[in-house]
């Protein structure tokens, strides 16, 4: 994490994110390698200077040691590597991005007993708004909250902004709990 977080502090507007002392930041988890091929999407074939440079989580320290995380944020780079148009993002990448950050948010309220979950959590279903192109080479902001929680059903909503703070895309998903077997519950 280190090459990645040094790599966001270079940039000044996410510097400025990063530098608030009440937030916690983490490797992205996807990015890091696993003998089972689990994330190998993100940790492998992405994981290139051209593709996906760098990338980082960070989120607000919760109030207590058992407090829901209700929003995850992301800071992504992108290279010409994920283009679908000449200097502009594949929307499939996109997508792949905001599901990612989304599974990231409950992946990190699971490890912190936060949320009611058996198992793993996958996405039932993922609408996604496509505002505006988006640009590569570039660094976005994608972020993950918690709309609403019932039961095994995790409702979650999502924005991929730009440095500017410009939307790029906005998303909405609901994500269900599963048993090992892969049944929904």
């Amino acid at each position: 994490m280190d090459a990645d977080k040094a790599y966001f502090d270079s940039i000044p507007w996410c510097t400025q994110l990063l530098a608030d002392p009440n937030i916690i930041i983490e490797p992205m988890e996807s990015r890091v390698y696993k003998a089972s091929t689990e994330d190998a999407i993100f940790a492998e074939t992405l994981k290139t200077p051209n593709t996906i440079k760098a990338g980082i989580t960070f989120y607000d320290r919760p109030c207590f040691d058992s407090g829901r995380i209700n929003q995850l944020n992301a800071l992504i780079s992108l290279g010409y590597g994920v283009n679908g148009y000449p200097h502009i993002a594949h929307g499939g990448v996109i997508a792949m991005l905001i599901d990612e950050t989304m599974g990231l948010l409950l992946h990190v309220n699971k490890l912190r007993g936060s949320i009611p979950s058996v198992g793993s959590t996958v996405t039932a279903y993922l609408n996604i708004t496509y505002v505006k192109a988006v640009a590569t080479p570039q660094i976005v902001l994608v972020s993950a909250l918690f709309k609403e929680v019932v039961g095994r059903k995790n409702f979650v909503q999502a924005t991929v902004k730009d440095g500017c703070g410009e939307v790029l895309a906005k998303a909405e998903a609901l994500w269900i709990g599963v048993n090992r077997s892969g049944e929904k519950l």
